[in-house]
C-alpha cells in the first residue's frame, strides 16, 4: 500500500519522446535503409581496432549482444577483414562453435560501420524540435538529450482531440501517436513515447520500462499505476537514477526492488543518503522530486 495521497499531488499530461537508436537510425535513413532491420553501428576511429561504438541499430545490438557504447575490440570479429576473431572470443569467455563462427561472419559481412557526423544529427534534432513546437509552446518543451525530450501537453490535449467523451489518458495516447507519425514522415526515424497523466518522472519510467517493449512503442504510467507497474520493477538497475554502486548500497540494506524502496522508512533513507535518500523514496512512490521542498505526510 502506498503512503502517498495522490489526490494532493500536481498532475500534468506529459509525453517523453525518445528517438530510437538516434545516431544509427539517422545513418540508416541517409542510406535508404530501414533503421529497424539494418545492421549498422556508428564508430569513432572506425579505421582501427581502438574505435569507440557510439550508437548501434536495434538489429546490431541483437546480433552481437552489445549496447550502444562499447569498443571495436569488444566485437567478436575483426572490423577490417570481417572474419571471426578467436582471440577476442576467448578474451570474453565466449563459447566458440562452428555454427557461432559462421553466424558472426555472416552478419559481420552485412554490418555497416560508419563514422559519426554530429552536424547531421544536430540538423535532424532541429527538425524534431520543430515538430514538438507544433504541439506545445517552447516553454512547455524540455530537451533531455539530443535524442530525448519532455513535452507538456496539458494545454494542448483538448485542442488536438476536442472529443469530450474521451479521457485524458486516451487523448494523450492519440496526440503522442500523432507526434510519432509526424517524426517518421519528416525524418524517417522511429520514436518511443513514455506518457503520464501525472508527472514527468512517471513518463520517463514508462518509456524506460514498458514503452520500448510494446507494439505501438508507447506506454502510460500515472499515479494509479504506481503499485502495479512502478513497484513491479524488480531490478534497481532499471530504476531511473540508480547506478551499480548505489544499487549495492541499497541491497546491503535489504532493498532489492522498487517496492522495497517505496515501502522503506524515508527517515532512515534520509539519514543514510541525505536528501538523495528522500528523493529516492519519493521517486519509488511515483512522486516528482519537487515534493522535497514541501513537508511530507505519510498516510496512516
Amino acid at each position: 500500500m502506498t503512503f502517498i495521497d495522490y489526490s494532493l499531488e500536481p498532475k500534468s499530461d506529459i509525453a517523453f519522446v525518445d528517438i530510437k537508436s538516434f545516431y544509427a537510425s539517422v545513418e540508416c535513413v541517409a542510406r535508404s535503409l530501414d533503421p529497424l532491420t539494418s545492421c549498422l553501428c556508428v564508430m569513432s576511429r572506425s579505421s582501427n581496432s581502438n574505435g569507440l561504438i557510439l550508437a548501434s541499430s536495434p538489429l546490431f545490438k541483437k546480433v552481437f549482444g552489445k549496447s550502444n557504447v562499447g569498443r571495436a575490440g569488444d566485437l567478436p570479429f575483426d572490423i577490417d577483414t570481417r572474419k571471426f576473431s578467436f582471440e577476442k572470443a576467448r578474451r570474453q569467455n565466449i563459447e566458440i562453435t562452428e555454427d557461432y563462427v559462421n553466424y558472426i561472419e555472416k552478419w559481420a559481412k552485412r554490418t555497416l560501420i560508419v563514422p559519426p557526423r554530429m552536424a547531421v544529427y544536430i540538423e535532424e534534432n532541429l527538425k524534431i524540435q520543430k515538430i514538438f513546437q507544433n504541439y506545445a509552446p517552447r516553454e512547455d518543451i524540455l530537451p533531455y538529450s539530443i535524442d530525448e525530450g519532455f513535452i507538456d501537453l496539458t494545454k494542448s490535449l483538448n485542442y488536438f482531440v476536442p472529443n469530450k467523451c474521451l479521457s485524458k489518458k486516451c487523448k494523450l495516447d492519440l496526440v503522442s501517436a500523432m507526434i510519432q507519425k509526424d517524426i517518421w514522415e519528416t525524418t524517417g526515424l522511429y520514436s518511443t513515447v513514455g506518457m503520464s497523466n501525472s508527472n514527468p518522472l512517471l513518463a520517463k519510467l514508462a518509456l524506460d520500462n514498458e514503452a520500448k517493449k510494446t507494439r505501438t512503442m508507447r506506454a502510460n504510467w500515472s499515479y494509479e499505476d504506481v503499485e502495479s507497474k512502478l513497484w513491479a520493477i524488480d531490478d534497481l538497475s532499471d530504476f531511473w537514477g540508480i547506478g551499480s554502486r548505489l544499487k549495492k548500497r541499497l541491497n546491503d540494506m535489504s532493498i532489492y526492488t522498487a517496492r522495497d524502496l517505496a515501502n522503506y522508512d524515508p527517515d532512515i533513507l534520509k539519514k543514510v543518503f541525505g536528501v538523495i535518500g528522500l528523493q529516492l523514496w519519493f521517486h519509488a512512490n511515483g512522486v516528482d522530486e519537487s515534493k522535497l521542498s514541501k513537508p511530507y505526510k505519510r498516510k496512516s
